[in-house]
């Protein structure tokens, strides 16, 4: 992985591989449920997927503000 951080919280920067160790219990653990409760799911791990989502989606918007920043320069 490289060495680029990526923000989880407001102040809060984080390497790739601990992003991936931080994201997936917020994915597995929900995902996991659904699967034993056949489809059906807590809102605690609703809440767990959103967060999720959340992080996931500031991390893909940080790399796509960084490759347009490449190909602007």
């Amino acid at each position: 992985m490289t060495d680029k951080l990526i923000k989880w919280e407001f102040k809060e920067m984080i390497t790739p591989s601990e992003f991936i160790k931080r994201i997936e219990p917020l994915i597995t653990s929900p995902v996991g449920t659904m699967w034993e409760c056949d489809g059906d799911m807590w809102l605690s791990d609703y809440s767990k997927l959103s967060e999720a989502a959340h992080h996931l989606q500031r991390a893909v918007e940080d790399l796509k503000e960084e490759e347009e920043q490449k190909v602007s320069s």
